[in-house]
């Protein structure tokens, strides 16, 4: 196990196309840290880079204080996961999972042992002898891990390794790769577009936009203590509703202000929006319902106010009808304040 440090690193691609701005970033030695973002914010990349499969153009990355950037990946002591699993075709799942150890001449009593484990571990004994194509797509995934777990590496690199699976297997898989890292306590880098993947599996989050980190920190810190607008609409699914402070009445506006200084943005997560008054504080909107989205033990309600499209959170279903006007709450408590020109959170007002 090792640590893994970033210090200004940077990448630049032949035009001077900079994708990578100047990271900086310390992973804990044991640690489950999950690089999340939207397609092309440059979180894979980073992993790459990581692994030796990127040059790094500018800054150092270090793993376990030894400094890597000249270093080939197979020298790095990492095991990466891909989302194509990248297993040998011809091969058993045996052949797979030995292949790593063979070529660095890992004695073959070691190789028995290892094999073993890892596939009583990740419950694929029954499968050593079949072939890639013979399994399902999870126990394909299943062997990949396997593959990278036999090597008892410093580090796992995951590189969306869900993003093939159905839903089902993504959670069965979730939960088997939180179990595994949680018992053998390597430290792990996990690259995701899917925010419960990240927030599920996390022990910190580090949100990427555009090549930069927006903010780091747990999940719930994240959730609750959104540093910017980006973070805040990112983490949260209905994401965050926002409101500009002058839609609101003016004696609202006032109060409002209050609470933060320099905020113009108001930002209302869905389930902190109710249809029952919780006290005299309380911020009413009248608004008229467009859409209902039945979702299980929830329903997302999709109304309108003043020009405003707002998406309600409702326990159950509150037994709306799609035109009608309804009045809904704000609670002041539970709201967040964000400066629009910056994109920053405000601070509270003192």
């Amino acid at each position: 196990m090792a640590t893994i440090d970033l210090v200004d690193v940077r990448k630049t691609y032949p035009g001077g196309a900079e994708v990578i701005h100047g990271l900086d970033l310390a992973i804990a030695d044991g640690e489950l840290l999950v690089l999340v973002g939207p397609s092309g914010c440059g979180k894979s990349t980073l992993l790459r880079m990581i692994a030796g499969l990127e040059t790094v153009t500018g800054g150092t990355i270090a793993i376990g204080e030894r400094p890597v950037n000249k270093v080939e990946p197979a020298d790095r002591d990492i095991a990466m996961v891909f989302q194509n699993y990248a297993l040998y075709p011809h091969m058993s799942v045996r052949g797979n999972l030995e292949y790593g150890l063979k070529n660095r001449n890992t004695p073959r009593d070691v190789i028995d042992a290892r094999v073993a484990e890892a596939a009583e571990m990740l419950e694929i004994t029954p499968f050593l002898d079949r072939k890639p194509r013979q399994l399902s797509g999870g126990q394909r995934q299943r062997v990949a891990m396997g593959r990278a777990l036999v090597r008892q590496p410093k580090a796992f690199l995951f590189d969306e390794p869900l993003s093939n699976l159905d839903a089902k297997l993504r959670g069965q898989m979730r939960i088997e790769i939180k179990r595994l890292q949680r018992a053998l306590k390597t430290t792990s880098v996990y690259v995701t577009h899917d925010q419960m993947e990240a927030m599920t599996l996390a022990d910190r989050l580090v949100v990427m936009n555009s090549g930069r980190i927006e903010q780091v920190g747990t999940p719930i810190e994240l959730y609750e203590r959104p540093a910017t607008v980006f973070v805040a609409g990112f983490i949260g699914s209905p994401p965050m509703n926002f409101i500009e402070l002058g839609a609101f009445p003016s004696d609202v506006q006032s109060s409002l202000s209050r609470q933060a200084t320099g905020a113009d943005l108001v930002g209302v997560r869905p389930e902190t929006i109710v249809f029952e008054s919780p006290d005299s504080d309380a911020i009413r909107l009248e608004c008229q319902i467009e859409l209902i989205e039945p979702v299980g033990a929830e329903s997302h309600v999709h109304v309108r106010w003043n020009e405003q499209r707002l998406v309600v959170e409702c326990r159950g279903h509150p037994g709306f009808s799609e035109g009608q006007t309804q009045a809904f709450y704000l609670n002041p408590s539970a709201l967040h304040f964000f400066d629009q020109a910056s994109g920053q959170a405000s601070r509270a007002a003192s």
